[in-house]
């Protein structure tokens, strides 16, 4: 599908075209009947010398001197006889057409001639009457004046006239028709690349938005009407998301902080209680709902944290850390809990990155629990880091059956979990990935997922390496 600005584009090219064909035609029309009229007035004049006294009778030197006068091309270009008007003609033209009778022509007056009905009225012996007629496919124009005694006859072939005119319009069009073109190019994609600035700048604005530019406006005061409308439009729709962005971010924040404290003191009182309680199923199942607490509490604390990212307000305390380091001690507490998976990795030695390291920690962790709970057994996890022109990578795959594309395209979405996470025997409850990211692009750095729907999960983390 084409873009708008190459429709506008064709569109304008198209209609400077047609005017420009337009133009050319009306052109050579207007020349042609000039050049025809001019041809005329010459046909007059040698007319009404023909038709003169001083008429010479050698019609192959009148014929020439004519033909260099009209410009003609050769001889049989011209036609011209002197008659007396009763009598058969005193010259004629070698190559007179057979059947060609001046009398039977259609004449009209010269304008320039006096009012008169009979060219060859002695009344006016110098008026000129005009007449156009074909002959062998010739657009011939034909001159009649009266003389005293005599009327003089010349045609004249047009042919001759449109083919310098239109050997004129090619060396014409042969430099000005490309010149032509590419100005008219040239300025169609001018003018549609600047009637359509506004929506360029109404693109590149909304692309830049996020949550931390929704208070970002565009300023309509130097646009037309019509882009000032659209531009205004789309300021009042950035107001109404912006407050529901800032009510539903508010309301995040509220909701985690409010439940924190209760949520302690529940946990607080819960474990007291099991302490104190005699009965083995009562123990176990204030155990439960100590779990339930304890899970609770961490979207509590991941929602908060997601809320202070959306807002903006996620503040960083950074500082060097040996991320080598950090993973070596996760690998090996993975190895501690006795799982039925294959746990390899390749880590680079003195991996360093500038990171806050809580928001590290919290990352980590999640990466590193994600891959535990959903890897079934008999399943493998490898882990792999290394530096790169771009930064520190992080690679993390394991083996995760039945996950379809649709699944790793919503992965980082909050409270989304696969099917296969569906079951509550498999603790978890949508955030940590969707934390992670937040954690990792705070960094200045990105959590990806790579594509595809082979058993292997590659979770792939960049950050920007540290000293």
């Amino acid at each position: 599908m084409p873009s708008f600005r190459v429709r506008i584009f064709a569109v304008t090219a198209l209609t400077v075209a047609l005017v420009l064909a337009s133009v050319a035609l009306f052109s050579w029309s207007s020349v042609l009947a000039f050049e025809g009229q001019r041809l005329d007035e010459r046909l007059c004049d040698e007319a009404r010398r023909l038709a003169g006294p001083t008429a010479t009778g050698d019609v192959e030197r009148l014929g020439a001197d004519m033909v260099a006068k009209l410009r003609l091309k050769s001889p049989e270009q011209l036609l011209l006889a002197v008659e007396t008007p009763s009598g058969p003609g005193r010259l004629k033209s070698a190559h007179w057409p057979e059947g060609l009778d001046i009398d039977q022509l259609s004449w009209r007056r010269d304008a320039a001639a006096a009012d008169t009905q009979n060219a060859s009225n002695p009344a006016n012996r110098t008026a000129c009457a005009l007449s156009r007629f074909d002959l062998a496919g010739g657009d011939w124009h034909a001159a009649l004046v009266g003389g005293p005694s005599e009327r003089g006859f010349v045609a004249a072939d047009l042919a001759a006239t449109r083919a310098d005119l239109l050997g004129v319009w090619r060396q014409v069009a042969a430099i000005a028709l490309p010149l032509a073109l590419l100005l008219t190019a040239l300025g169609a994609w001018l003018l549609s690349g600047l009637a359509l600035k506004p929506v360029v700048r109404l693109r590149d604005a909304m692309k830049a938005v996020d949550e931390k530019a929704l208070d970002q406006r565009l300023s309509a005061a130097l646009e037309d009407r019509e882009f000032q409308e659209l531009i205004t439009s789309y300021n009042k729709m950035l107001d109404r998301l912006e407050t529901s962005f800032h009510q539903a971010s508010r309301f995040s924040a509220d909701a985690a902080h409010e439940l924190k404290t209760p949520l302690t003191i529940l946990q607080g009182q819960l474990e007291r209680a099991v302490q104190r309680a005699d009965d083995q199923a009562l123990q176990l199942t204030l155990i439960d709902m100590l779990d339930e607490v304890g899970r609770l509490s961490s979207i509590s604390r991941k929602l908060l944290l997601l809320s202070q990212a959306d807002a903006g307000r996620l503040a960083l305390q950074r500082m060097p850390v040996n991320l080598s380091e950090a993973l070596n001690e996760r690998f090996t507490e993975a190895q501690t809990f006795g799982l039925d998976v294959k746990l390899s990795a390749e880590v680079a030695d003195g991996l360093t990155v500038q990171a806050d390291p809580q928001l590290l920690d919290q990352l980590l962790n999640n990466l590193t629990s994600n891959a535990l709970k959903y890897t079934p057994a008999g399943g493998w996890i490898h882990w792999r880091a290394r530096a790169t022109p771009l930064g520190i990578e992080l690679e993390m795959a394991n083996f995760a059956p039945g996950l379809s594309p649709e699944d790793r395209a919503r992965f980082f979405e909050r409270f989304f979990r696969g099917d296969a996470a569906r079951n509550r025997r498999v603790d978890g409850h949508g955030l940590g990935l969707s934390l992670s990211r937040v954690i990792a692009r705070a960094h200045g750095g990105e959590l990806t997922v790579e594509p595809g729907a082979d058993d292997p999960l590659v979770l792939r983390l960049l950050l920007p390496a540290g000293t």
